[in-house]
């Protein structure tokens, strides 16, 4: 499950404003944009990227009538509107998403770089899924509010499952937040919780799920998140492999009369996960072991030679 990031140590409104002075084509788009643009950025980190708070600005109003009237003269380009304020709309439109893709040796570039290559996690931010994410997401998509295509507090690390299941709508058929806001919503208050079902040498079922006494708003955004980002099946197939591991090197063990109590090999194993997050999938899963009395005593008590097979 996705974990609580901290903000980006760079200065978007900086990163803003000289995007704007290096401005060669277009510049009176862009300085009639400036302020507003700005003004943007600080509306999105107080409303911590609430998409219920946030609108895209109409970039209609920052092209000038004398742009309109040169550009009625002109033929429209292939797929264009023959419209000629809403075809020069769509290409400032173009021209902002594309600052995402800025030159190399750029400021700008080595920025995204350092923040899609050396953030230096371990697991997904967005699911908690194992495994050092390779992409940057724009928690609020370009394509609907392209003012936020550089703004470091709208772009986190995220895998590529998470990427291909995350879609551009940010609010559900009802109006509300779709997804957890990485860097801005208290996730680390709430502990994803594992029912791990018997029979326990092989599980009829792992259940995740959030804590009933998890307050609202909060309980419902991270429910329609789980959703939204496939995270029960995925978690599931992921605690399955995991199950089995755990119950071959345990078989291993059970032959050592010196061996430890489960219960404290569980103990080690979740301290080590959660160092890094209280939701990364190892974290939630040795949570689940632990917390379920019947299954360490199984562990503890019952024959498990039969699970040596799985590592001969």
């Amino acid at each position: 499950m996705v974990a609580r990031l901290p903000l980006p140590e760079h200065d978007s409104i900086a990163i803003a404003e000289s995007v704007i002075d290096e401005r060669v084509h277009h510049r009176d788009f862009f300085d009639s944009l400036k302020e507003d643009w700005i003004s943007q950025i600080l509306n999105y980190r107080e409303s911590g990227g609430n998409p219920c708070v946030v609108n895209s600005l109409n970039l209609e109003t920052y092209i000038s009538q004398q742009r309109i009237d040169e550009e009625r003269g002109k033929p429209p380009r292939l797929r264009e509107s023959h419209d000629p304020l809403t075809r020069l709309t769509q290409r400032r439109k173009n021209s902002l998403i594309g600052l995402y893709q800025p030159d190399e040796g750029k400021d700008l570039h080595r920025i995204l770089e350092l923040m899609r290559d050396k953030h230096k996690l371990p697991f997904c931010p967005c699911c908690g899924e194992p495994g050092k994410p390779g992409t940057l997401d724009h928690y609020l998509p370009k394509s609907k509010y392209p003012e936020f295509s550089i703004v470091v507090e709208n772009l986190t690390p995220m895998c590529s499952d998470c990427q291909g299941l995350k879609g551009n709508d940010v609010r559900d058929e009802l109006g509300n937040k779709v997804y957890i806001h990485p860097y801005y919503d208290p996730i680390e208050q709430v502990l994803i919780e594992l029912e791990i079902r018997p029979p326990y040498e092989n599980p009829s079922a792992f259940i995740a799920s959030v804590p009933n006494g998890t307050p609202e708003p909060l309980k419902s955004l991270i429910q329609r998140h789980i959703k939204e980002i496939d995270f029960v099946s995925r978690f599931e197939e992921y605690c399955s492999n995991e199950y089995s591991d755990l119950l071959s090197m345990l078989a291993e063990e059970q032959e050592d009369e010196d061996r430890e109590p489960v219960q404290k090999t569980i103990g080690r194993f979740l301290a080590k996960a959660r160092k890094q997050a209280e939701n990364r999938w190892e974290a939630i899963f040795y949570r689940g072991v632990l917390s379920n009395q019947h299954l360490l005593h199984y562990f503890e008590h019952s024959d498990l030679s039969v699970h040596l097979k799985d590592v001969e």
